[in-house]
């Protein structure tokens, strides 16, 4: 095994279950919620006085590991399955461009920008929290919920721009029937835009709220009508998120039961099968528990001595 892959093992691989890469994963987990815990007490200008130089200092330490985890990452991503049929050079061109590496990539920026342009600090702590992100690398279910936007994209789109129509239209309106008794707050339709969002996203801070009989009627119709506007997406992304899930497990079902044909699954198989569990963003445990399942399937009706 040549030295990158097993850089690749190490950093990228779900399969490579060993102890260094779970002790890796693990630090590296922790170091990304220590440094936006410190972007969050470094924004308290007391705390920030008192204890500059360390932030600092974690900040240079931090950077540095996460610059040697984004080269790492680029140098080894050939050995990524995806990207092996590709030249070495237009394989990590594919890869940087990839959202996931744009992620790493903003990780270390903004701090090196700092060294050689002046930042304003609250932009630059911005940046910074979103190192957050980096933890899609370790937790499979955020690549799932990304799969499950890419195919809702068109109805969630929809139903967004439904709501904005409507937000635009009680707008309207409220600016219409309240207008001349609360010119300050629906002075204008832009004005009643602030009111219109609140209202219909169910929030209601109370700040805004009509006078007139026509106002409060067409506010009550707007907040019923919230109601199902707002949970609409929500509902759409939970059933399928549901049903991804589902797919996916499917599909891992139909590669056991093609390798347990034979009543066994060898080493190669099961190497495969891992694989595609990776592919398909399942874990290990995952894969365990389908196929312990359909063994017992294929052991239905059978002798338990002789198992035939």
């Amino acid at each position: 095994m040549s030295l990158r892959l097993k850089v690749y093992h190490l950093i990228e691989n779900e399969q490579s279950r060993s102890n260094a890469s779970r002790y890796l994963n693990l630090f590296l987990i922790v170091l990304i919620i220590s440094n936006v815990t410190a972007v969050i007490f470094e924004s308290e200008a007391s705390i920030r006085a008192a204890y500059g130089r360390f932030f600092f200092m974690f900040e240079l330490v931090s950077v540095s590991i996460f610059l040697v985890e984004y080269l790492a990452r680029v140098w080894c991503c050939v050995e990524r399955p995806e990207l092996k049929e590709h030249a070495t050079w237009r394989a990590r061109l594919r890869y940087v461009i990839k959202p996931i590496a744009i992620i790493d990539l903003m990780a270390i920026l903004p701090f090196l920008i700092s060294l050689f342009f002046t930042v304003d600090l609250r932009y630059l702590r911005l940046f910074r929290v979103l190192r957050l992100m980096k933890l899609t690398h370790y937790f499979k279910g955020f690549n799932i919920f990304m799969t499950v936007l890419q195919k809702e994209a068109k109805s969630i789109a929809a139903a967004m721009m439904m709501m904005m129509f409507l937000i635009v239209i009680a707008a309207s309106v409220m600016y219409a029937l309240e207008s001349k008794t609360q010119p300050e707050q629906f002075g204008s339709i832009l004005h009643s835009l602030w009111w219109a969002v609140v209202t219909m996203t169910t929030v209601g801070y109370g700040d805004v709220t009509p006078l007139t009989t026509g106002g409060r009627i067409v506010a009550t119709f707007i907040m019923i009508i919230g109601v199902g506007f707002v949970a609409l997406p929500a509902g759409m992304l939970a059933g399928r998120f549901g049903e991804e899930l589902r797919e996916r497990k499917l599909d891992l079902e139909v590669h056991i039961e093609q390798a347990l044909a034979d009543g066994q699954i060898d080493p190669s198989e099961y190497k495969t099968l891992q694989e595609l569990a990776d592919k398909l963003d399942l874990s290990t445990e995952d894969l365990e528990k389908n196929i312990s399942l359909l063994k017992k399937e294929k052991l239905v009706g059978r002798c338990p001595l002789c198992g035939r």
